[in-house]
């Protein structure tokens, strides 16, 4: 059974090529142009990790991961969803993001294609590869 990852990008163009690229490697995408609509998504369907962009109107990358995050304490569970940013840099709000507890990130400026092994990580499908170290 494929993998489903929430998509949660503002740009119409952005998202598009996001989910073609995950698709085209095994993923199956949940798209949402915003955290509100990415939220009311999470009521009525299960994710296996979500890939966010911070700036977006509504409700941002920052309000939506709280909100995520503060629905996993109130649930109980022992486990949280992976939650993997999307950022144009390096800056004020990715470090914020960080600090809530998100899994890692992704600079936009980097082709998308090298986000796959990261998210197939993430979701267990692939084991990262190791250093080798010499003796």
């Amino acid at each position: 059974m494929k993998k489903k990852v929430l998509v949660v990008e503002d740009g119409k163009l952005s998202r598009a090529i996001i989910v073609a690229t995950l698709e085209s490697n095994g993923l199956q995408c949940i798209p949402a142009e915003n955290g509100k609509q990415a939220l009311e998504l999470l009521t009525t369907i299960h994710c296996d990790l979500i890939l966010t962009d911070l700036v977006m109107p509504i409700v941002d990358g920052i309000d939506f991961i709280k909100i995520v995050r503060k629905r996993e304490k109130i649930a109980a569970k022992n486990s949280s969803i992976p939650i993997v940013v999307l950022s144009k840099q390096k800056d004020e709000l990715l470090e914020t993001a960080i600090r809530l507890g998100i899994n890692d990130y992704f600079i936009k400026s980097v082709p998308i294609i090298n986000l796959v092994p990261k998210l197939k990580y993430l979701l267990r499908e692939i084991v990262w590869p190791q250093p080798i170290h010499p003796n």
